[in-house]
Parts: structure tokens; C-alpha cells; sequence
């Protein structure tokens, strides 16, 4: 079962504002949380922003598609923690990405790219297994989009169900 949220947040008055967005977002997934306490992780699905010349796409079962990255803030910079931005679970997050990297990597190969860590939150404090991915980017078709996310669903699936990484098959 799925809580999908396609608000969007980075409009404000028909004009694009990201500079409140992830609060904007935050506040929906808290009260998505409260109503649905069995949710098991949170997902924000976004796509990345590259030069045009790079195509981030890989095939998977003959078909294009386009390449994930899992994203973390952990709410510090080289000189320490963010105070204002507390995240509680940065571990988990950062455990949960490697899981879903190395999972990823022992049935679709090059599906992922590299783990990308930086120094904000990006409301990944709401949950032990929260996650940003990053589908693709802006020259990636929707039908790669799509085409990413079976393999991605059978990977959080595999890893929910216990599935180890490590594990040979």
C-alpha cells in the first residue's frame, strides 16, 4: 500500500520558489505520518539537474532507462552539525541508501549511480528509512523515468522483505 503525494511545492503564486519547498513538502509528509503510522519509509522522488550533453540511462530487460541516485543530507558540514537542522535518524538514512545501493547493484547492475551525500536535511529526519532518489534528470524521458522505477520497487521490496545485500543469490 502506497500514500502517494504529487503536490507541488516549489510553486508559489504560479511563479517557481524553491526557497521553501522542502518546509512546504515537510509539513505534508508529517501529516501523511500521522495518518499513517504504519508507513514503513518515505520516498521523495525527484529528478537531478545535469549538463545536457549527459544522458544518465542504463537497459534494463531490453528497455531504457533512466540511472537512480540515492541522495542524503546529514544536516552537517565540515565544521559539525547543522544545530537548526537536527536529523535523528542520519544513520539510518545513510544505512538504508548503501542497503538499497548494494541491492541494487547485485540484480540491475547499472541502474544506480553513486551515493550522493550533502550537507542539509531534506526532511530525511522524518523517518528511520527516508530517502531522496534522483530519477534520471531533465533530459530523461518519462518512459525512461517509469522504466526505472520496477526495478527500484523490486529492490525496496526485497529489502523490506528481509533481503540481505551481501547475500549471494
Amino acid at each position: 500500500k502506497t500514500v502517494h503525494d504529487k503536490s507541488v511545492y516549489d510553486m508559489v503564486d504560479g511563479q517557481l520558489d524553491r526557497n521553501a519547498a522542502y518546509n512546504f513538502a515537510g509539513d505534508s509528509v508529517e501529516a501523511a505520518l500521522r495518518k499513517n503510522p504504519s508507513v514503513k519509509v518515505v520516498i521523495d522522488l525527484h529528478r537531478d539537474s545535469v549538463e545536457n550533453n549527459i544522458h544518465l540511462r542504463t537497459k534494463i530487460n531490453g528497455k531504457s532507462a533512466a540511472q537512480i541516485m540515492f541522495f542524503n543530507g546529514v544536516s552537517q558540514t565540515p565544521e559539525g552539525e547543522i544545530e537548526y537542522l537536527k536529523n535523528p535518524y542520519k544513520t539510518e538514512n545513510l544505512a538504508f541508501s548503501l542497503q538499497m545501493q548494494l541491492l541494487c547493484g547485485k540484480y540491475y547492475p547499472d541502474l544506480t549511480r553513486r551515493i550522493y551525500i550533502k550537507g542539509y536535511r531534506y526532511n530525511l529526519h522524518l523517518a528511520k528509512r527516508a530517502m531522496l532518489v534522483e530519477v534520471g534528470a531533465q533530459n530523461n524521458t518519462v518512459e525512461e523515468a517509469k522504466n526505472a522505477m520496477k526495478p527500484l520497487a523490486e529492490m525496496l521490496y526485497r529489502l523490506l522483505s528481509g533481503e540481505k545485500s551481501y547475500k549471494k543469490n
